[in-house]
């Protein structure tokens, strides 16, 4: 019998096209939004705690949490901001992650099967000697070898624990912890947020546009003003300068201070470039002004801070 998923808890599980199924039949996500300012109300005020580094509520705490989540996922995604994006699936997958370790073996298995990962329940115990004591490990779960390496290479790139050579191989197949397994589903869900956060991926409902307008300012920082004065621009400063039109999507602008630079970062699908913080910027000797904000694209992004 397979586990029932709590979706207030994980919103992302669900898709959108199912939570709207619970309402009149054609109804979309952009009239509900036009006749209640309840899910934008929450999305722009989770927006703004990101950006602040403030706490995030958990989503089962929230009313009708699927809608508030993708109301915010869309809003995220139509504000085009990348340090807002990279923030916004960092907190996001942190907060999940914390439930997952807390979740019946079974429920963590239907989660990972809903994110594309096949697992097998398991009762494997290891006992291993530490400071003299000998400790029980339960390996809970495992993999199939070959689906292990599929779904752990970019892990693997970052984080050594899940190179194989650390790992129980038993007849085909790769025995794992809860800790384990829990970070491996939170990678899925980061990778299944930064797919959905792809503007080439999705439909933005009008509601959402209108919103993600009224809080971009699209003032242009003092630094970036000041460096665009310049004759002569050094390697860092001409970095940053392309680096904040790429962020702010004006791809032309990048090109026109340096096509190479805009084509290697703009090609660089690994990397996310993100215009220093103010902090840096006043290290570097480059802060101009007391903008009260902690990154440039603040100012940009007007309400955004």
């Amino acid at each position: 019998m397979s586990a029932v998923i709590d979706y207030s808890k994980y919103p992302f599980l669900k898709p959108l096209k199912e939570e709207l199924k619970e309402y009149a039949g054609g109804v979309t996500l952009n009239d509900l939004l036009s006749t209640d300012s309840f899910y934008l109300k929450i999305a722009e005020n989770r927006v703004n705690k990101i950006l602040n580094d403030e706490k995030l509520e958990p989503y089962e705490k929230i009313r009708k949490s699927v809608l508030v989540f993708y109301t915010t996922l869309l809003l995220v995604t139509a504000l085009g901001n990348e340090l807002l994006k990279k923030k916004f699936i960092e907190k996001e997958t942190e907060l999940i992650e914390e439930k997952l370790l807390y979740e019946k073996e079974e429920t963590l298995v239907e989660i990972a099967k809903l994110l594309g990962v096949n697992v097998n329940l398991e009762n494997l115990q290891i006992k291993h000697k530490e400071d003299r004591k000998v400790l029980t490990i339960p390996f809970k779960f495992s993999m199939n070898f070959i689906d292990y390496l599929k779904v752990t290479k970019e892990i693997r790139k970052e984080n050594e624990a899940f190179s194989l050579s650390t790992k129980i191989l038993k007849e085909g197949k790769v025995f794992l912890t809860k800790q384990e397994i829990s970070k491996i589903i939170s990678y899925k869900i980061k990778d299944k947020l930064y797919e959905e956060t792809n503007i080439s991926n999705v439909n933005i409902p009008e509601e959402i546009k209108k919103k993600a307008e009224e809080m971009k300012g699209r003032k242009t920082p003092p630094c970036i003003l000041n460096l665009r004065k310049k004759n002569e621009l050094n390697s860092v400063e001409l970095s940053i300068l392309v680096t904040y039109y790429i962020d702010i999507g004006d791809y032309e602008s990048a090109k026109k201070y340096s096509e190479d630079l805009a084509k290697k970062y703009l090609g660089d699908k690994k990397t996310k470039y993100i215009i220093y913080p103010c902090n840096k910027m006043k290290e570097l000797g480059l802060c101009v002004d007391s903008c009260n904000v902690l990154n440039p694209l603040q100012l940009y992004y007007g309400k955004l801070k």
